[in-house]
């Protein structure tokens, strides 16, 4: 018993079983090739069955398709950590930050952590709440990273990952302004309590004077920065970067076109990001309405 597919020429197939006896075994080889030449012919040239074909194989390989999955290490020794628990955190594009694990410190403050990731990603290193660094790991990295641990975020040094010293560069340019910035609280709370009303009103007009100039250097700082680095990921935390906690180094009414540039580099180097692509939707949406003069780009 034989079972073939049989193509007729109307384009129709069907399924036959066809009974030989045991005499037809002897049919002649060229028709036999001819015929099964014949049936490939109409195999590839029916459309529907070549669809059907394509669709069973993608089916069938697409589930042993797996992501790359990329790795990086940080390694460190901390100062004031002794058997003290850090913490790491995913910084998510569209759910914020989640819990990845927390790293034990040993009695020298020495820790050490490998980590693994789908796509290039921002972490979240620290071990109070709101003294923290910021890396970004590129795949292979060994990161070695230094500092005291009673003040992470002001003192961390960072080598062995090019994308993370970015970071670190910019939050130097944010930790010098805040110093500043508290010079300059102190210096005016100073003349409000040393000074007569009239005397303090030009003072604090001066003080106010020097903060100005103070977001305008950072400001520049933060666009050569963006300038500098076209296409990479630490330009999301530039372009966001806060200035005195409440404000802004850049603002869409007056600085859309540094979204824009932002959002040009990343599209020309890593475009498929899940990070380039919640970005892109908070500038496609800004634009989309600018013409109400409504544009909000807020995570």
């Amino acid at each position: 018993m034989i079972l073939i597919l049989q193509i007729k020429e109307d384009g129709v197939s069907a399924w036959s079983i066809i009974f030989r006896k045991k005499k037809e075994d002897n049919i002649n080889n060229e028709n036999t090739h001819k015929s099964i030449s014949y049936l490939i012919s109409k195999w590839w040239i029916h459309p529907f069955i070549v669809i059907v074909v394509l669709a069973i194989v993608f089916l069938v390989i697409k589930p042993f398709h797996t992501p790359v999955i990329q790795t990086f290490a940080i390694e460190g020794t901390l100062t004031n950590a002794a058997n003290k628990m850090l913490y790491i955190e995913e910084m998510t594009p569209d759910n914020g930050p989640q819990f990845i694990d927390s790293i034990l410190c040993d009695a020298n403050g020495h820790f050490k952590f490998e980590g693994t990731m789908h796509y290039q990603t921002f972490f979240n290193l620290h071990g109070s709440l709101y003294d923290y660094v910021v890396l970004l790991p590129s795949d292979g990295d060994k990161i070695e990273l230094t500092g005291d641990a009673n003040d992470l975020g002001n003192t961390y040094i960072i080598k062995g990952s090019p994308e993370s010293q970015l970071m670190w560069q910019i939050q130097n340019y944010i930790n010098q302004a805040n110093l500043a910035i508290q010079e300059l609280a102190q210096q005016d709370n100073n003349n409000r309590s040393s000074l007569s009303k009239s005397d303090y009103e030009k003072a604090h007009a001066a003080t106010d004077s020097l903060f100005l100039a103070e977001w305008r250097t950072t400001h520049q700082m933060m666009l050569n920065f963006i300038d500098d680095n076209p296409g990479s990921l630490s330009t999301l935390e530039a372009i966001d970067a806060p200035f005195n906690h409440t404000m802004r180094l850049f603002y869409q009414e007056s600085d859309f076109d540094i979204f824009e540039q932002v959002l040009q580099g990343l599209d020309e180097k890593c475009p498929d990001n899940p990070h380039t692509q919640y970005y892109r939707t908070r500038v496609e949406r800004a634009r989309a309405m600018a013409s109400t003069q409504e544009i909000v780009i807020d995570d």
